[in-house]
């Protein structure tokens, strides 16, 4: 089994984990050289590794399949925080055109998520991926399960 440690999945989420429990602090956003190992991969590349990953800190993996590419989640049951990792593919021959990393953390973990830690946050992972890519963060709040999650989600898109 693969572990997600030595896998794009920590590479892009941890950072992004850690940026967001320190709001302000300077560490990575998103690792460049993991966009661009999962931007040259194919779909059945991609799905093969997805079916390998585990994560090392034991937290519960699981796998979405869906019509676009399998999606992989893993959720921590004793911090009740967890991660996606979400390529899109059109076909099975190309590499994916987006890349949606999302992070959920309990309710209430960001009273306000403000447009200049919106703003601050794409600025640094633009600076961190460079003019390959596109990048977008969003925030959202999901009441369900009990008690809500609030989720940033890092949206990567090759620049056009």
């Amino acid at each position: 089994m693969r572990a997600l440690g030595s896998s794009l999945v920590p590479a892009l989420v941890a950072p992004l984990v850690i940026m967001l429990a320190a709001a302000g602090s300077q560490e990575r956003i998103v690792n460049k050289g993991d966009a661009d190992r999962i931007f040259g991969l194919t779909r059945p590349q991609w799905e093969a590794e997805a079916k390998q990953m585990v994560h090392p800190g034991g937290w519960k993996v699981r796998l979405n399949p869906v019509a676009t590419g399998t999606g992989l989640m893993a959720f921590d049951p004793k911090t009740g925080t967890g991660l996606s990792v979400q390529p899109f593919f059109r076909d099975r021959q190309g590499p994916p055109e987006m890349l949606i990393v999302g992070s959920y953390f309990p309710a209430g973990t960001f009273r306000e998520f403000s447009e200049q830690l919106k703003r601050d946050m794409e600025a640094a992972a633009r600076s961190d991926l460079g003019p390959a890519y596109s990048v977008t963060i969003s925030f959202s709040r999901m009441a369900s399960p009990a008690p809500g999650l609030d989720v940033v989600e890092v949206i990567i898109t090759r620049a056009p």
